[in-house]
Formats: C-alpha cells, sequence, structure tokens
C-alpha cells in the first residue's frame, strides 16, 4: 500500500489507518488520504494499469486498501456518447453509465471501499444514514463481507430504495423529518458503541472509491479526459472523490490538465450555488423545499468546503435549475436517449443548455456527465410534488 497519511487539512490531526475512523477526532471535519506520489510513479506507469483486469481494484497503487477487496464487480461502467440532447446544445456531451454498477449506482465504488476496509479493521458492524443509494451499497457489500449492517433512512425516502436495502438483511430504523435529522440521530446511537458509523458523506475511506471514476474516464479517453465534468451535488462525496482522483493523475504526469468540474443544484435546494455566488470559502445551512431529485436534498453538506474547492481550482460554476427543468430533462433521459434514470441523475444534464448559453462551454467541448443512479430506484419520482 502507498498511502503516505490520513489527515485533516483543517486542524493538522494525522490519524492512524490502522483504526477505524470517520472524521477528524479533533475538529469533526471530513479526513483526506494522500499517497507516495514520488513512489507510485516510480514503480507503476498508465500502461501496466491498461493490462489489467478490467475493475475497479486495477487502480490498487491509489487506493487505501492491504487485503483483497471486497467486491461485487464493480466500477469499469459504460461510456456512450450522446445521440440527442447533446447535439442539440452543440456538444460532445458523454455519458458514464453509474447505473450499472451491481447495486443500480455510483455508491457501489465507494461502498466497496468502505466495507473493504472495514474488514481490514476488523470490524463486525457498520451503519450509515442514507436517502437509499449508499444505504443499498453498503447493506450489498456488508452481506457479501459478512458484516451487521444497520441504516437510518429518512422518513420520505423512495419505497423502491427501502425495499433493496432491506432485502441484502440490513437493519432499517427510520427517522422523523429532514433529511438531517438522520445524521444526528446516527451520531447519537452509534457514538462510543462497537457499531462503525461508515458514513458515505464522511468517510475518507468512501470518497477514495470514487476516485476510481476520474481514473476510467481518463484511461477510456486515452488519458485525455473531456475538458468538463458535471455533477449533481448533495453531500459532494462524487464530485470531491473524481476531482481528487483527477488531481492524483496530474501529480503522476498521466494527464497533462484537469477538467473544469461544475456542480449543478435543484433550486429547492441550492447551498453549495449560494456560497460559490456569494464567494464564501464556506456552506450556510439553507431551509430546503420538496424537490424531485431527492439524491442532493441536503441543505447543509458536510464536504461544504471541498466542493467549493473543487469547483474554484478548475475554474468550473455552480449552477441551480428550475424543478420543471428536471422533470422535463429526465422525461428526455428515457424518450431520446434510452437512459432510465433517477431523477437526480438529470439534473445535471438539465443545466447543459444554461452553461451553453453563459458561454462557459464552448461549442464542441466534450462534457462528461455521471449517470448515478437507475430509474428503477424511484419509479414513482413523477407523481412527487
Amino acid at each position: 500500500m502507498y498511502v503516505d497519511k490520513v489527515f485533516c487539512e483543517e486542524c493538522g490531526t494525522e490519524v492512524s489507518e490502522e483504526r477505524p475512523v470517520t472524521d477528524c477526532p479533533q475538529c469533526g471535519e471530513p479526513l483526506r488520504i494522500d499517497y507516495d506520489f514520488e513512489r507510485i510513479g516510480k514503480e507503476i506507469d498508465k500502461d501496466q494499469i491498461e493490462n489489467r483486469k478490467s475493475d475497479l481494484f486495477r487502480y490498487r497503487e491509489l487506493l487505501p486498501l492491504k487485503e483483497v477487496p471486497v467486491t461485487l464487480g464493480e466500477g469499469d461502467t459504460p461510456v456512450i456518447e450522446s445521440s440527442a440532447l447533446g447535439p442539440e446544445a452543440d456538444l460532445a456531451v458523454h455519458f458514464k453509465l453509474e447505473y450499472c454498477n451491481p447495486t443500480g449506482s455510483f455508491k457501489d465504488r465507494g461502498g466497496a471501499m468502505t466495507v473493504s476496509k472495514a474488514r481490514e479493521w476488523g470490524v463486525e458492524k457498520v451503519a450509515d444514514d442514507s436517502s437509499g443509494n449508499a444505504g443499498a451499497a453498503l447493506a450489498a457489500y456488508s452481506a457479501r463481507a459478512g458484516l451487521d449492517c444497520t441504516i437510518y433512512v429518512p422518513e420520505k425516502a423512495s419505497g423502491e430504495k427501502i425495499e433493496q436495502v432491506k432485502s441484502y438483511g440490513a437493519e432499517l430504523r427510520t427517522v422523523p423529518g429532514p433529511r438531517e435529522n438522520t445524521a444526528e440521530k446516527i451520531r447519537g446511537e452509534t457514538e462510543g458503541s462497537d457499531v462503525h458509523y461508515a458514513s458515505h458523506n464522511l468517510s475518507p475511506y468512501f470518497t477514495e472509491g470514487m476516485k476510481t471514476i476520474a481514473y476510467e474516464v481518463s484511461e477510456y479517453f486515452d488519458w485525455n479526459p473531456p475538458e468538463h465534468v458535471i455533477f449533481p451535488v448533495g453531500g459532494g462525496a462524487l464530485l470531491v472523490g473524481v476531482y481528487r482522483g483527477f488531481r492524483d493523475l496530474l501529480r503522476l504526469g498521466w494527464i497533462d490538465e484537469l477538467p473544469a468540474i461544475y456542480g449543478v443544484q435543484s433550486k429547492a435546494c441550492n447551498p453549495v450555488v449560494r456560497a460559490f455566488e456569494a464567494s464564501r470559502e464556506d456552506i450556510e445551512p439553507v431551509d430546503v423545499e420538496p424537490t424531485i431529485a431527492e439524491g442532493i436534498h441536503i441543505g447543509n453538506p458536510e464536504r461544504g468546503r471541498e466542493i467549493l474547492e473543487a469547483i474554484r481550482d478548475t475554474d468550473g460554476r455552480a449552477l441551480a435549475v428550475e424543478e420543471a427543468e428536471i422533470r422535463r430533462t429526465h422525461k428526455s433521459l428515457a424518450e431520446r436517449e434510452g437512459i432510465y434514470a433517477e431523477p437526480t441523475s438529470a439534473t445535471p444534464i438539465a443545466g447543459l443548455p444554461e452553461l451553453s448559453r453563459r458561454g462557459v462551454i464552448g461549442s464542441g467541448d466534450r462534457v462528461l456527465v455521471p449517470i448515478t443512479g437507475f430509474g428503477l430506484k424511484d419509479v414513482r419520482a413523477g407523481e412527487r410534488n
């Protein structure tokens, strides 16, 4: 393993990667993992990566695992070019079909990493708070690894996701009120217990799994990734993880420049956009309204500062779109592209026309959008609101 240190950038605290950890024990901020890139560069190159079996862990030198990972065949998801929505905006838009992962969403990458690390630590019980996809991923990989799993869910989470979590044998605890209540509840019930809080919003190991999207995209495009990558933004693990993955490759000299990173939210819940437009370094919590995009219905994201850092460091943008545009795009994705996705997945695509009108993304530019979750996870989405 090539890990150099696990640390908190905010207060400087370093922690041992040999013990279970969720966030900084001193200040509660998310932790980061850094690697010995000089050693990696001497011992591995991208040609060796390309000749390995096509799975998530072919990038093992850039991942924080010592033992054989817990896997269900996640990663190596297809990339396809848009046949309708991209050409309409005069853009070369590519979709990375993350719903092809084993439980139907991108969160399997983080689930595989988190559960693999928990097993390394000798943890027997894990828990997370989730509106659905992260809970399903943690439950599935826990079942694979033989770990007990408890998922705390907000009471308005979609029924399909709840049933999926239960199908893996996980214990389900429903929490009344807004999404933030689930985080407070799980903290209170796991702190000081033998249950590891495997938070997908806070765990540095979950975010490390997200990095592999950047590695796969760069490899797919012959180490010349698209100029723009657009994400739906809720808790931020996806956007932050992919940004870090691209930075890893830049440090190794495997790519020449970072893609611009964009975060798109619904106007019903847009704390990142407000902070970005106000030139703030931190997110201020916002009162949220109902949104069809439940996966990004988070009024105070734990990784807010890191989200803003990633967007600004790459000269990207944060953008909010109307609910009507998300609904229209969700429908168009299925009818015109043949992609049946969760509404959350449609949110970044709904922002494409505005980014094009502003001239932020130029005619003919290459754009990548991850399609984060499968539509069957939320078939009643159109009935809400």
